[in-house]
């Protein structure tokens, strides 16, 4: 079992944390491993990979399409924004990469539909970021849009500052401490959800860095979780 947190920004796009920064934060919470996902660049997670120590580094990138964003995890090379994302998908992978919507169902981020997306090659969903909004709300409703288009789930920090590295992560279930193995994992679905929100002073002073992004993206999860209570614990997909 891994604790891994799926949704990781640095310096190298907009989060105020260095890569040293992360890789502390992410040692000391006692997480087994992160995907750094910076806009527009795999700097940072080259930059990981260097300093990694016993840690695992997915190398990823979120993306923003003509129709919303998406996570690519597991790519070498980074993809273009604002493409259809029928093409984005099939750039990830062809990288042999994962595509996960994130934040799916908060409102100004996701565009695509429920029908759209039924109809789209998606890996995964990410059910919680720690910095969303009502997380309990936008849990149940991420956790019923998976159920209802039969993916697994995932969960990461969406961090911006060093601090909430690790607030929310996916727990995985492989021995495999390889990415292709572990990616291989989500995809079928031996994952759950664990952590909780951020604290509301960072929700905050993320604000205005979305605000200037939007628009942003669609996203979903599955089956119901028995306790939608703070923390999101271990909920399986």
């Amino acid at each position: 079992m891994l604790k891994i947190d799926m949704h990781v920004h640095t310096r190298y796009s907009d989060s105020s944390a260095s890569v040293d920064e992360v890789l502390a934060v992410a040692q000391s919470r006692g997480l087994d491993g992160l995907a750094i996902t910076d806009h527009q660049t795999l700097e940072g997670a080259y930059e990981a990979l260097k300093k990694k120590g016993t840690l695992i580094i997915i190398p990823g990138e979120e993306i923003k399409t003509a129709q919303g964003e998406i996570l690519a995890l597991g790519i070498r090379k980074t993809i273009p924004e604002d493409l259809p994302m029928t093409e984005t998908l099939q750039r990830i992978h062809a990288q042999q990469g994962l595509a996960i919507l994130p934040h799916p169902t908060v409102p100004l981020f996701g565009r695509a539909k429920e029908g759209t997306l039924k109809n789209l090659q998606i890996d995964g969903l990410e059910a919680i970021s720690a910095i969303t909004p009502l997380p309990q709300h936008f849990l149940r409703k991420n956790l019923e849009l998976a159920k209802r288009l039969r993916v697994p789930v995932t969960a990461g920090s969406d961090s911006h500052f060093a601090k909430t590295v690790g607030d929310a992560y996916t727990i995985v279930y492989t021995e495999s401490r390889n990415v292709g193995g572990i990616l291989r994992a989500v995809k079928l679905g031996y994952t759950s959800i664990g952590g909780g929100p951020s604290r509301f002073a960072f929700k905050l002073g993320i604000v205005g860095r979305l605000l200037i992004r939007l628009p942003l993206s669609p996203f979903m999860s599955r089956r119901n979780p028995s306790n939608l209570d703070q923390p999101f614990l271990a909920y399986t997909s």
